[in-house]
């Protein structure tokens, strides 16, 4: 399977390990990585950007705004925003979430390189035509 196209994407969790490991994991396979610690500084940063961001992979439990906040306010302000949402205390089998018109895929923590990289292309698939919104159904 080719690997997805290059993208630029938002890495928001209050762990720093969390962000390098993810870092690495993005980079090596050519995408341009940003960072915030927590939903408050990512909005900001997302606002800053002007939107130009590609990707928001945001963990749901932050500090001050959670995930689920944190894409509210993106599908708000940003309609058709990638978001991918994870959480290491999602309900088993809960693989996507629904915000206004946008369906997001949430993936359980721990996941793999190989499986963010195709929900990475599912999502950014999607929001890149239009038509109806296709719904992920996770592993």
């Amino acid at each position: 399977m080719p690997p997805p196209r290059t993208a630029t994407v938002l890495i928001v969790d209050d762990f720093d390990a969390v962000r390098t490991l993810l870092r690495k994991q993005l980079t090596d396979q050519g995408h341009t990585v940003l960072e915030a610690g927590d939903g408050i500084e990512a909005l900001q940063l997302v606002r800053r950007q002007g939107g130009a961001i590609d990707l928001v992979l945001a963990d749901v439990v932050l500090p001050g705004m959670n995930g689920t906040q944190l894409a509210d306010r993106l599908t708000s302000e940003f309609p058709g925003m990638a978001i991918i949402l994870m959480s290491a205390f999602a309900p088993a089998g809960l693989g996507r979430v629904g915000f206004r018109d946008a369906v997001i895929p949430v993936l359980q923590k721990p996941f793999d390189a190989g499986h963010l990289t195709e929900v990475m292309r599912s999502t950014l698939q999607r929001e890149r035509t239009s038509g109806p919104v296709t719904v992920i159904q996770e592993h």
